[in-house]
């Protein structure tokens, strides 16, 4: 815990000293000095022609083009957007740290339920030295991706009992975007293999495929719809997974209609959300715990262009599992619920931009035998330019999770995570982050603390490949004896990208 301290120190302060150095030269958005610029664009006004006047006079034109400043970021995939937090991959699966740019992703789509977008000159967390041109396909923008990493971890089980081992990560992934000039089309494939030589049964593997389609209907009404895989491996030293290895599919299908009058808009959705759990590494189930939750959901916001606009969401719910009578006892944990949020968008552009809201959720069993499943959930995204050269974001999310232990209702997951990223060249960027869930069980008293760090770096050699290095850190805690563990490792590789 004292080396993930030490390593965060000495990360922000070297994100300090380079904001001291911004601030002697050039302001917190990275602009030149207010008055040379006013004087030079006056010069120039009176020697240029009316087009390059116009030119001029548009903002990202002239950020492009001042020396002082960072490339601005490409368009962001909605696909790959990021709401809340998984609490940097700790909330009970075992998933990569998802890319800084997903949460950006997130707080566009908030800005534009403002009627507003995120601000083009927020840093994403990437080299510039090497961005992504991507592939014309049609009218898509095709982007492709590959990370390849090699290192070494003290606990490649993550669990009590786990021992060292050499590690190997190979990440593929493919995003695209549309170029249509009024609906858009998103779509983002990611994998990760991390590979254990002195121990192939520890692999974890994941993948992750959406896309999102969004239509203009009219002036003042969108639809959207989305379609989401997720395959991942559940945490060993979750109380469920006694194989030690099991597998969790989840599919997820979303669609919504958003009509906007006067200073207010109003969205009506519908979810479906399908999880399956899978033991020894097989794709079938008999899993106690596979169900599908239906959900239908109204969220009613206020648009008066206001910094802080309040909003309000009702969701009824509807969980069904495959088997209402799969132990020895026939528990029937089919459960009908709501969940009502109240919480506000914030739109100060570009400083500050997302959303954060708190409520109350309850799922009510069918088998009298199990307590309601019912707790206070939080959300929020958020995301913080202090300047050109940094962002910081951050999220919560309350996730609620079902179980086939006898006589527990299901286990209700806190989890957070906060993280900075800082440019010191077109060439190098700096990463850093923490992340924390807490799982509670209803009906039992077990409780898991999980608590992750890491420290990475990006350092573009040429145009197409960066070297990349991180350093990871886990510490689990929980009320079941023998269960408690740490992890660190460390990885440093390649990204090639086009």
């Amino acid at each position: 815990m004292s080396r993930l301290i030490c390593l965060t120190i000495c990360f922000l302060l070297l994100q300090g000293l380079a904001l001291r150095a911004q601030e002697s030269a050039i302001d917190l958005r990275g602009s030149v000095d207010d008055q040379a610029a006013s004087d030079e664009r006056a010069a120039g006004a009176r020697t240029t022609d009316p087009t390059n006047e116009l030119q001029r006079r548009n903002s990202v034109y002239e950020l492009q083009n001042r020396d002082s400043v960072v490339g601005l970021r490409s368009t962001l995939n909605a696909a790959a957007a990021e709401t809340g937090s998984t609490g940097l991959g700790t909330a009970g699966r075992v998933t990569p740290i998802r890319a800084f740019s997903d949460r950006l992703s997130a707080a566009q789509e908030i800005a534009a339920g403002q009627g507003g977008s995120l601000d083009t000159t927020v840093f994403d967390g990437e080299t510039t030295y090497d961005e992504a041109q991507g592939i014309r396909l049609g009218s898509f923008t095709i982007t492709p991706e590959l990370t390849v990493t090699g290192g070494w971890t003290d606990n490649a089980a993550g669990s009590s009992t786990g021992t060292s081992s050499r590690q190997y990560r190979i990440a593929p992934g493919i995003k695209g975007t549309s170029n249509w000039s009024r609906h858009q089309l998103d779509f983002a494939l990611r994998g990760s293999y991390v590979g254990y030589p002195e121990q192939p049964s520890q692999s974890d593997p994941s993948l992750t495929a959406s896309t999102t389609f969004k239509a203009d209907l009219s002036a003042s009404t969108t639809a959207t719809a989305g379609v989401a895989y997720t395959f991942s491996r559940e945490e060993a030293s979750s109380v469920e997974n006694i194989s030690g290895d099991t597998n969790v599919h989840e599919l997820t299908g979303t669609l919504g209609f958003t009509r906007n009058v006067g200073l207010v808009s109003a969205t009506l959705g519908a979810d479906v959300d399908r999880t399956s759990y899978a033991t020894g590494g097989g794709s079938s189930s008999t899993s106690g715990r596979d169900n599908t939750l239906y959900s239908a959901s109204l969220r009613v916001e206020g648009r008066g262009g206001a910094i802080f606009e309040p909003f309000a969401v009702g969701s009824l719910l509807l969980r069904r599992f495959d088997n209402t009578c799969s132990d020895a006892i026939c528990e029937n944990r089919d459960a009908n619920g709501y969940e009502l949020r109240g919480g506000l968008t914030i739109a100060a552009t570009p400083k500050l931009t997302g959303e954060i809201s708190g409520g109350w959720r309850i799922e009510d069993i069918k088998d009298n035998r199990l307590a309601a499943l019912q707790g206070v959930v939080v959300d929020g995204t958020l995301v913080w330019s202090p300047s050109r050269l940094t962002t910081v974001t951050a999220g919560l999310s309350t996730s609620f999770s079902p179980t086939d232990l006898d006589y527990v209702s299901g286990s209700i997951i806190y989890s957070g995570d906060l993280r900075a990223a800082h440019s010191f060249s077109d060439r190098f960027v700096g990463e850093a982050g923490v992340g924390y869930s807490y799982r509670t069980y209803q009906g039992d008293s077990i409780q898991t603390n999980t608590l992750t760090g890491f420290v990475g770096m990006t350092y573009a050699v040429t145009r197409n490949i960066a070297f990349k290095t991180q350093y990871n850190y886990t510490t689990y805690d929980s009320n079941t004896a023998g269960s408690d563990y740490t992890k660190n490792s460390i990885e440093a590789g390649f990204r090639f990208r086009h």
